[in-house]
């Protein structure tokens, strides 16, 4: 992992040991907003403001790699921002639009990780980063199948899991277990994405049953690796 010399240990282990909760808790707090509002325009400022704190404040361990953070962060600050595009603007735009737009993005998730390793500016502030706009990509395209009337308001709490997930972890003071990377995590995920695209383009009795059968793989996959971090901590305890 590359990291400037100008980032103090100190500095380095702050930054990642309590941007994440901050970020869960406040989108937590923001997404319940928008439950009170229906406003998905207010979300999305909201959320630009929130991304624009957390990258200012992670503005040491980007910029050694250039004024735009590098190829690979630059590609997914570009993800980030047609995200927020689409969820402010979401009233004016046919379904098939999310779907094509959805689609670029999702592939375009997979070219900063290519970018980051061919120019070796793999980083955990750009793995981060990418997840983190993941996780907002699941978010925003479940509150635009809200406001397009594609699905109703229980969409929103899978789309929340991940954010919670992080606060217990923090609740139970299992969130520095760092668990090996897994297929099923990974492929579930990826599941999951691809179900909310297909929200848009197929028969709604096809599209509710896929999203409440990837809900409840996503949930599974997020009570294992809870599982699996519990046992972790009473294995090394």
């Amino acid at each position: 992992m590359a990291q400037s010399n100008s980032i103090s240990r100190s500095e380095y282990v702050d930054f990642f040991s309590f941007w994440p909760r901050y970020l869960a808790g406040i989108t937590l707090l923001l997404t319940g907003m928008y439950l009170l509002t229906t406003s998905a325009e207010l979300l999305s400022i909201s959320v630009a403001m929130l991304f624009f704190f957390f990258l200012f404040a992670g503005r040491s361990h980007w910029l050694q790699f250039g004024r735009t953070g590098g190829l690979a962060n630059t590609i997914t600050g570009l993800r980030t921002l047609g995200i927020l595009l689409l969820l402010f603007f979401q009233q004016y735009f046919h379904p098939y639009i999310f779907f094509v737009a959805g689609i670029l993005i999702l592939v375009a998730d997979g070219l900063d990780g290519y970018y980051a390793r061919k120019y070796k500016t793999v980083s955990e502030f750009g793995d981060f980063f990418d997840k983190e706009t993941d996780a907002f990509f699941v978010l925003a395209f479940c509150v635009i199948l809200i406001e397009q009337q594609l699905l109703g308001l229980w969409v929103i709490f899978p789309a929340l899991l991940r954010y919670a997930f992080v606060l217990i972890l923090y609740l139970c003071k299992i969130e520095h277990i760092v668990l090996k990377k897994s297929f099923r995590r990974r492929f579930v995920g990826m599941w999951f994405m691809g179900t909310i695209m297909g929200c848009f383009v197929l028969p709604e009795v096809v599209y509710t049953t896929a999203m409440v059968f990837a809900s409840a793989m996503l949930f599974y996959s997020f009570l294992k690796d809870f599982y699996l971090m519990l046992r972790e901590r009473n294995y090394q305890g």
